[in-house]
């Protein structure tokens, strides 16, 4: 089992060094306050993804492509996604680049997910999970989050992590199989809150 500890920070390993090779960390630090969130933030780390999470005053586009322009001069960056979700409930701008790492023909691609939000901003943020997860995540809870995280990818399976998080962390699921089961009776459309984590762990 702590070879599956081992992989999860070759992972972090490379996502750190993607970030250091694209300076996305910087060029974001010219827009606003930069977050490094997600697995990555609590190194929990099985899918090739990278999330970051910006905030500034007043959120446009133009600062937005400012960045991505930056990025897509990096021979490694091979697509780069915009979508405005001001007007939605996320209220926020979001990008998307697919990076190949090493950046040659034989790399494998990874994704930078990066929003863009109003320091004002009320709702779900992964920024406000990180220093909680790492605050209670254990030995032996990290690597059940992680075995379940490898195998939904061996059985092509995909759900929101912080229902994993919840799994474990609060009703204390081990294993795929009893993962499986407890998923059945979740309502997946259910808006995340960082108190549905906090709450119940406290308690």
């Amino acid at each position: 089992m702590e070879e599956i500890i081992h992989r999860s920070i070759q992972r972090k390993k490379i996502a750190l060094e993607i970030l250091s090779e694209l300076d996305i960390i910087e060029k974001w630090g010219e827009v606003g306050e930069v977050h490094l969130v997600g697995a990555t933030a609590y190194n929990l780390m099985v899918n090739r993804d990278i999330d970051i999470e910006t905030f500034c005053n007043t959120p446009c586009p133009q600062n937005v492509f400012k960045v991505l322009g930056d990025l897509a001069t990096y021979r490694g960056v091979v697509e780069i996604k915009f979508h405005n979700y001001m007007n939605s409930p996320f209220k926020g701008l979001y990008s998307k680049l697919a990076y190949r790492y090493p950046d040659n023909t034989e790399g494998i691609l990874w994704n930078v997910d990066m929003w863009l939000f109003p320091s004002n901003h009320t709702g779900p943020l992964s920024r406000d999970l990180v220093g909680f997860m790492n605050k209670v995540i254990t030995d032996k809870s990290r690597k059940s989050i992680l075995d379940i995280k490898e195998n939904l990818v061996r059985l092509g399976l995909n759900y929101p992590s912080v229902f994993i998080y919840r799994a474990v962390l609060v009703d204390g699921i081990e294993g795929i199989n009893h993962f499986l089961d407890w998923i059945n009776n979740q309502d997946l459309k259910e808006t995340f809150k960082l108190e549905t984590l906090t709450g119940a762990i406290k308690e």
